[in-house]
């Protein structure tokens, strides 16, 4: 159990990190950092919302990680959520609308980071 304990925990320091990278690219960046990624089919205000989002959800990484066996519903979450992101970009991409590489991009990178969460998730007790 504690190689699994372990494990997650270095997941959840990779997804504090990568979450707040997000956060920084959607909320601080100037509007020219965001053309660059092609993200300008939608309001500016929906996009730094987003990035709030991603801030919470490192935020409550960091919750989980003081007892990751006790807080495991913040990881059952994640992985729900990491599911219907992916799920909701690709309906979004193949319905017809273009998405950058970005977009397919953050959707594999969601894709392998819930995939492992869920590998590597304690079981409850």
């Amino acid at each position: 159990m504690g190689e699994k304990v372990g494990s997650i925990k270095l997941l959840l320091w990779v997804g504090i990190v990568l979450f707040f990278v997000w956060f920084l690219i959607f909320s601080i960046n100037p509007e020219s950092v965001l053309a660059a990624l092609s993200l300008t089919e939608t309001q500016r205000f929906f996009l730094r919302m987003y990035g709030i989002f991603q801030l919470s959800w490192a935020l409550l990484f960091l919750f989980a990680l003081k007892d990751v066996e006790r807080n495991i519903a913040i990881i059952n979450a994640a992985v729900i959520t990491g599911a219907l992101v992916v799920i909701s970009i690709l309906v979004y991409h193949f319905i017809g609308t273009t998405t950058g590489l970005w977009q397919l991009l953050c959707a594999a990178v969601i894709f392998v980071y819930t995939l492992l969460l869920f590998i590597s998730k304690p079981k409850a007790a």
